[in-house]
Parts: C-alpha cells; sequence; structure tokens
C-alpha cells in the first residue's frame, strides 16, 4: 500500500447516496494479519456502511460474514477481487433483502455443551432447541483436545425453558454430554 499517497479519499455520508443497497458478504480463507483492515478499507473507499459482523480463526481459517449498506453487489465483488487474486481468499457478496428492525422472537437463553468430542453433537442439541420453537441466534464451537465445547445463543418460546432444558438433558445424557441452559444477562449479549 503507499499510504494513501496518490490516492484521493471520498467521503460518503449514508443516507446522501441515491444508490444503496444492503448486502451480505462473506470472506474465507487462510488466516493472515491484516484481512479485516483490508475488507474495512474496501468498503469504507465505496461508502459501504458495516453494520452487522462476524469475525472468527477457525484452525487457521479466517471467516467472516457482514451486512452492509452501499454500492450494487456488482461494484463490491469487483473492488474486493484484488484480495483474493492470490487465491488464499474468497470473498462472496450478495444483495439481501432488508428485514428492518424487529423483536426478538422469544426470550434470550445460553445453551453450553460440553463433553468427548463425537458426532452429532450439534445435529441432536439444536434438533431438540428447534423442535420446541427455539431460534439460534448465535453459535460457537470448539473442539479443545477430546473435549468439545458447544455455546449458543438462542431464543425461546415464553414459557418453555423447563420443559425444554428437561429434552436437552434427555439428549445430552444419550450423547455422553453435559448441557446448561440458563437465561440471558442482556449485558452478555
Amino acid at each position: 500500500m503507499d499510504g494513501g499517497v496518490g490516492r484521493r479519499r471520498q467521503r460518503v455520508t449514508i443516507g446522501q447516496n441515491a444508490r444503496m443497497n444492503e448486502l451480505a458478504i462473506t470472506v474465507i480463507g487462510r488466516d493472515r494479519p491484516g484481512i479485516v483492515a483490508d475488507v474495512a478499507e474496501v468498503l469504507a473507499r465505496l461508502g459501504a456502511n458495516l453494520t452487522d459482523s462476524t469475525m472468527t480463526r477457525l484452525r487457521g481459517h479466517f471467516a467472516m460474514t457482514l451486512i452492509c449498506v452501499g454500492p450494487a453487489a456488482a461494484e463490491v465483488e469487483t473492488a474486493l477481487a484484488p484480495l483474493a487474486a492470490d487465491g488464499q481468499l474468497l470473498a462472496t457478496v450478495r444483495a439481501v433483502t432488508p428485514d428492518g428492525e424487529t423483536a426478538p422472537a422469544g426470550d434470550p437463553y445460553v445453551m453450553a455443551v460440553h463433553g468427548a468430542d463425537r458426532m452429532g453433537i450439534v445435529a441432536e442439541m439444536t434438533r431438540v432447541l428447534a423442535d420446541a420453537g427455539g431460534n439460534v441466534t448465535d453459535l460457537s464451537t470448539r473442539l479443545a483436545g477430546p473435549l468439545y465445547v458447544v455455546v449458543a445463543e438462542v431464543e425461546l418460546p415464553p414459557g418453555t425453558a423447563g420443559e425444554l432444558a428437561d429434552r436437552l438433558n434427555e439428549a445430552a445424557a444419550g450423547l455422553g454430554v453435559e448441557v446448561t441452559l440458563r437465561p440471558a444477562l442482556p449485558d452478555m449479549l
């Protein structure tokens, strides 16, 4: 990078640009320092406003998903292409329909599962949640040696947590893992 020398910066104020679109962008690949900065700089130069994002490193691989409001998807794809030119990253851009602000569909809870790693833990535990009308809003898993850990933020229909906790405990016992379900504290989310 030339540090900005010879490059004109254009400041775009959200609301002044008539060609705003809501976009879902994913960037995945081998981790290296600077990926977040590189993507954020491209989006800022285009006048795209980053509204929601999540990023993590998974066993040496970078994964980021974000929603932004900005120019057309094709323009953003073209601008991100140089970041993926060496084949180490894959960036995808898709126009999405804005949902607007919605109130939570249920009560916020956190489900934590831990135990010996085995196939089907996430599938079984999230199926129990779904069958009770629960919605997973955030999910994280981690394998640390032989220990497998799942932490999920969920929205549950009001009044269902007690019965659901019993069903989760039954499923966990069948898998040989431990599960907890507790109300999410507002300052934790």
